[in-house]
């Protein structure tokens, strides 16, 4: 497990699937991630039972529950995928499930402590990410927890009828490292 100041992300369990579907399919969550259709338990309990398995080198994703530290309170999932060693880097994704958790800071913790492992465990150089241009509050945790604005990719997403902008944003080893330097109590119990 890896622990921040109030996640910790924790390996994928087949008991996380009713709180997954509990959430899941809400058009508010789904309308940001890649896919807007909803999705059967028979689809979302084959992607758990390969989202606990997967091996970042040989499957390309990390995925990770995401916990209330004090709670244990199941909030959501995290992932870097489309991991290259070759380029040493990822994208990244995030999902906190139930909208009352949001605004809560458990986005940018989760991030910062996806990040920490991205560049100490897996010994990644670069991590990015797609979020649409409407998806502020996303924007605003993903600053606090050291990614930086790359770009724009122009109607690069259609969802709910509409065509919207992607926001490309990034993070290097040695951006993340000077502002969370070592010794800062990220990744650790």
């Amino acid at each position: 497990m890896y622990y921040g100041e109030l996640v910790k992300l924790r390996a994928l369990e087949m008991e996380d699937l009713d709180t997954i579907l509990k959430y899941f399919n809400n058009l508010e969550l789904r309308q940001y991630l890649a896919t807007a259709w909803p999705m059967s338990r028979n689809a979302e309990r084959q992607w758990l039972e390969r989202a606990s398995t997967m091996n970042p080198w040989k499957d390309g994703e990390f995925i990770l529950a995401i916990e209330d530290k004090k709670t244990n309170e199941f909030l959501g999932t995290v992932s870097l995928f489309d991991i290259s060693k070759q380029h040493q880097r990822a994208e990244f994704g995030i999902a906190i499930h139930n909208p009352d958790n949001l605004g809560k800071g458990y986005g940018t913790d989760t991030t910062k402590v996806m990040l920490w492992v991205a560049f100490h465990v897996l010994g990644l150089n670069t991590v990015f990410l797609l979020t649409l241009d409407s998806n502020k509050r996303a924007q605003r945790a993903y600053e606090k927890a050291g990614f930086k604005y790359a770009g724009t990719f122009r109607q690069g997403a259609y969802t709910l009828g509409e065509f919207h902008d992607f926001v490309i944003m990034d993070v290097t080893k040695e951006d993340f490292m000077d502002q969370f330097p070592p010794g800062s109590e990220i990744g650790q119990p």
